[in-house]
């Protein structure tokens, strides 16, 4: 019979049509975030493996172009204000990033702990969960005389269970290059 076999191909047309139209869509609610201004964001420990990883330094494009003005402003103020050397403050990023990872290489302590740092203009911020009940006032030593560094945060979950004190990639987020 023509019209049985022609039912399933119609409705087969009418699927594929239907899931030709809402691909774009459902691809475009992932959104995606980047690293947009290249700060340096590095795990320093790994202790803790229900630790959710931080959402560090990466946002949706959006978030760039509002920050874009702030951050040059900021940086430039720091040279402005004769706080810097150098023309922007986020050039002293790297070598704070450096001195950061090769501190925690040295410290033996905070081994039960996983924290990721990110460095934004001269500033640390470290985030993350560790067991230990000093662990800020740990983190503070050592970062404590760090070169060129203009503050830091210290952002940590103390027990693993609810939603960590810092924010991480939304559900509907994934990473891009």
């Amino acid at each position: 019979m023509p019209g049985v076999d022609a039912m399933p191909r119609v409705s087969s047309a009418r699927e594929l049509l239907l899931v030709a139209l809402l691909a774009p869509l459902a691809a475009s609610a992932q959104e995606i975030v980047r690293n947009a201004f290249n700060d340096p964001f590095f795990r320093v420990r790994d202790g803790v493996a229900a630790c959710p990883e931080p959402l560090g330094p990466y946002m949706t494009e959006e978030q760039k172009l509002r920050q874009t003005h702030h951050r040059l402003e900021r940086g430039t103020r720091c040279w402005l204000a004769k706080k810097c050397e150098k023309p922007s403050a986020y050039m002293y990023d790297a070598d704070i990033a450096r001195e950061v990872r090769a501190r925690f290489e040295r410290a033996r302590i905070l081994r039960d702990a996983s924290l990721w740092v990110t460095v934004q203009g001269r500033l640390v911020l470290v985030e993350g969960c560790a067991r230990s009940p000093g662990a800020k006032r740990e983190i503070g030593a050592i970062l404590r005389g760090i070169p060129d560094v203009d503050g830091a945060v210290v952002n940590i979950a103390t027990k693993t269970h609810g939603p960590p004190p810092y924010r991480t990639l939304a559900p509907n987020q994934r990473r891009g290059e």
